[in-house]
């Protein structure tokens, strides 16, 4: 269905009224040409390309997840799974399913029992519909699926994409894969060459004895340092994944004996908290490497400890969102996005009297860590969702499923290689190494320095290259202070910005290598893109600037993605995009805490909301015209972004008083006798006309939908046409005379008229007050 752009229906029922006369002749004319002209303009302005819903028996994709009732809040990841994914599964049948069939997904809760989970997997392989099974994560009970089915998923041919860190457990299974990256061929390495980066000339091991997944890490590290790498190696015992206070002091004891000076600890956050407390008390305080998020610890803990503590995080840099995901919220209902916090008044720790109530007057914050956190699970189910619609889309029509399971499988060992290609998912990009079937990510180091009381990135990463070695890139310390946002231009898509860009004065850091990815590129003066840079200070001593920082005062124009569908109250995001210049010397951006960076901003015709640091990884797919081979360049981008509210103060007093006054004047007219009835519709047209040539007088703004002011001036030529088509209807002879419908349609014109002017008052009302 064609789109009828509201702006474009307006022109057409100006050109056509003013054309039109207005004696009693043409009157009905009129009123049919104003009735047509609305409706088909609203319905225009309304209508959505939609592709044909699909239809028949569905196609199933198995999903497994773990709910959980120990703890005392619902941690948010099964709620955020379910939604997510329901939304991908609706997007994908909305647009004609697979082949044609719609998409269904069946979800499958083993509540973190082994024996529940090996019943699930049975269940989902035997599932003659099924294209492909998502979810998996815990690699102990994921041992037992495969001990215990290990054949039988052989056999079923079914794409198994688990969320396995232990390689090792399905290396047999060529229909197995995993979204997350390989604990053998990526942690492994990342670890041991960061230690010894770092001079770490002692490292020791600390992990559980039963966890399959500390016990291949351990494994790993022992193998990679090489022989006498380790000066101690301890796998301890624990109970329900506690050490016992025995275990506790036999691993404190064989510590204080071997002197490490970097442990590595992959015992259970609960765990780590108890020793480092007892490694204080007990003197030895080496550098730290833990398994797990540093913010989980409790921060008394970390507070007191005088040492450096490592660890690898996979979804974000500190202080960073995903850019793709804060976008999504910021143009949804914030609320619809919450998913931790749910009280589990079944977990033990209520009797107990471990859980405690949380403020009631806390408002949730879909931002939040531990919210992020369930969001990040449920985008990376939701993208496995949308790879598997895709992948056994490719190649035309078919309903066979071991035809699409074929697909699939085919398009994750080359379509989406690593290093081939990439599957551009709506959270993240996936590609996978052939040779693991390990999702190929590379993690990020962050440390929380002694003392600083916030985590960062450290200052030396890892990036794997083309070949699997692994190459070390710099962290960029960067901080974008905007002091001003000005004459934005939505049909250019652009705005001007200036700003001082610091960065903390090391060897690496250089202004020099960073490059302005949404610059404008002016065409007149030779495709350059319109920036100017100026040194304010080019690091080392000085008695006005910080010794370690160089500043820079940068200006000039930027592109923005305008989002006009609530245009006047809209809220747009301006961003000052940096990434890499030359994509042999790649750089990863950590900004300060956003407590710590300036909020004043000045802007015209704006209000400054929000501020924040986006991340995402982008590509270059690249093919040999030769070889025909695909490639694909990764490189990461850090965007410094502000959410401004348009100021609607002008649009009132320009457009939405005297709108109001032309349909206050036109409703006015049906008081007057209806023997003047020229006189009525007199006043009517004209202020039809008035609402059209206002509209016209309005700055013309290119957007491929209607905006909202777009659909008041629809709505305003409705109402005015159902003036002109009431006048009418209320002098016809069917109606004179006539007792109830006289009383009808003078209810329509008297009554129900105002009603539907409030109505769509108190709804404008109510965007522009979401809007503060």
């Amino acid at each position: 269905m064609r789109f009828i752009k509201a702006r474009e229906g307006a022109g057409i029922l100006g050109r056509v009224l003013r054309k039109a006369g207005r004696g009693p002749a043409s009157a009905m004319t009129i009123a049919c040409i104003a009735v047509a002209a609305a409706i088909v303009t609203s319905s225009g302005a309304h209508a959505i390309d939609s592709a044909e819903a699909a239809k028949g028996p569905p196609f199933k994709i198995e999903v497994l997840v773990s709910s959980r009732n120990d703890v005392c809040y619902d941690p948010g990841d099964v709620a955020a799974i379910k939604s997510l994914t329901l939304k991908e599964q609706a997007r994908i049948n909305r647009h004609g399913g697979i082949s044609g069939r719609p998409l269904k997904l069946e979800f499958r809760d083993d509540a973190r029992d082994e024996a529940a989970l090996v019943g699930n997997v049975r269940n989902a392989i035997g599932e003659p519909q099924a294209l492909a099974i998502v979810g998996m994560s815990n690699a102990t009970r994921g041992k037992a699926v495969f001990d215990a089915l290990g054949g039988d998923i052989l056999k079923s041919g079914v794409p198994f994409l688990s969320d396995l860190s232990v390689n090792s457990l399905f290396a047999a299974y060529p229909n197995v894969y995993t979204t997350r990256a390989s604990q053998d061929t990526d942690s492994v390495p990342v670890i041991t060459r960061f230690t010894r980066q770092l001079n770490f000339a002692r490292p020791a091991f600390v992990g559980l004895r039963d966890s399959v997944a500390s016990a291949a890490l351990g494994d790993g590290l022992r193998a990679e340092l090489g022989e006498g790498g380790l000066v101690a190696d301890i796998r301890a015992g624990a109970v329900d994944s506690k050490l016992a206070s025995a275990d506790l002091a036999a691993v404190l004891s064989e510590l204080k004996d071997k002197r490490p000076d970097l442990i590595y600890l992959n015992i259970g956050g609960a765990n780590i908290a108890n020793l480092m407390k007892e490694l204080v008390a007990s003197g030895l305080t080496p550098a730290l490497f833990i398994g797990g998020r540093i913010e989980s610890l409790p921060g008394d803990v970390t507070k007191s400890y005088p040492n450096a503590i490592y660890s690898l995080a996979w979804d974000r840099p500190p202080e960073v969102y995903n850019d793709r995901l804060r976008t999504m919220v910021m143009h949804g209902a914030p609320a619809s996005w919450i998913y931790e916090g749910r009280k589990i008044a079944s977990a033990p720790g209520w009797a107990k009297g471990e859980c405690k109530p949380r403020d009631i007057e806390d408002v949730p914050d879909p931002f939040a860590t531990a919210n992020l956190r369930a969001i990040g699970i449920g985008s990376q189910y939701a993208d496995m969702v949308a790879l598997v619609a895709e992948a056994a889309s490719r190649g035309g029509y078919s309903t066979d499923v071991a035809t699409l399971r074929g697909r699939i499988l085919e398009a994750l060992q080359s379509t989406y290689a690593s290093g081939r290609g990439a599957f551009k998912g709506s959270f993240d990009n996936w590609s996978f190494v052939p040779a693991s079937r390990a999702a190929a990510r590379d993690p990020f180091i962050t440390i929380l320095p002694q003392g600083l009381g916030r985590t960062q990135l450290a200052p030396v990463q890892f990036m794997r290259t083309k070949d699997g070695g692994l190459m070390q890139i710099e962290t960029l310390y960067v901080d974008v202070d905007l002091i001003k946002a000005h004459r934005v231009d939505e049909n250019a898509k652009s705005f001007f910005a200036e700003f001082y860009l610091s960065m903390r004065d090391s060897p690496a850091a250089s202004i020099d290598k960073i490059e302005f990815a949404n610059a404008y590129l002016d065409a007149q003066s030779g495709g350059g893109r319109q920036i100017t840079i100026e040194t304010v200070h080019p690091g080392g001593k000085s008695a006005a600037y910080p010794d370690s920082m160089k500043i820079y005062k940068v200006s000039g124009r930027f592109l923005f993605e305008p989002e006009l569908g609530k245009y006047p109250f809209d809220t747009q995001r301006f961003a000052i995009n940096l990434q890499p210049k030359n994509g042999a010397s790649p750089f990863i951006v950590q900004p300060p805490p956003l407590a710590l960076r300036d909020q004043n901003v000045t802007t015209d015709g704006w209000d400054a909301k929000a501020q924040y640091v986006g991340y995402d990884e982008d590509f270059v797919p690249v093919v040999d015209a030769f070889t025909h081979s695909p490639s694909v360049v990764p490189f990461y981008r850090a965007s410094f972004a502000w959410l401004m509210q348009r100021q609607a103060t002008d649009y009132f007093l320009r457009v939405a008083v005297p709108l109001g006054f032309i349909l206050f004047v036109a409703y006015l007219s049906i008081f007057i006798p209806r023997t003047h009835f020229e006189a009525i519709v007199t006043i009517q047209v004209t202020a039809l006309l008035s609402a059209v040539a206002l509209y016209l007088s309005l700055p013309k703004l290119d957007s491929d939908a209607a905006t909202l002011s777009d659909s008041a001036f629809v709505f305003a030529y409705m109402i005015l046409s159902m003036m002109i088509g009431l006048s009418i209807l209320r002098i016809i002879p069917l109606v004179t005379g006539r007792y109830w419908p006289e009383r009808i349609f003078a209810f329509l014109h008297i009554a129900a008229i105002p009603a539907f002017v409030a109505v769509a008052a108190y709804y404008v009302y109510g965007l522009s007050a979401a809007a503060v």
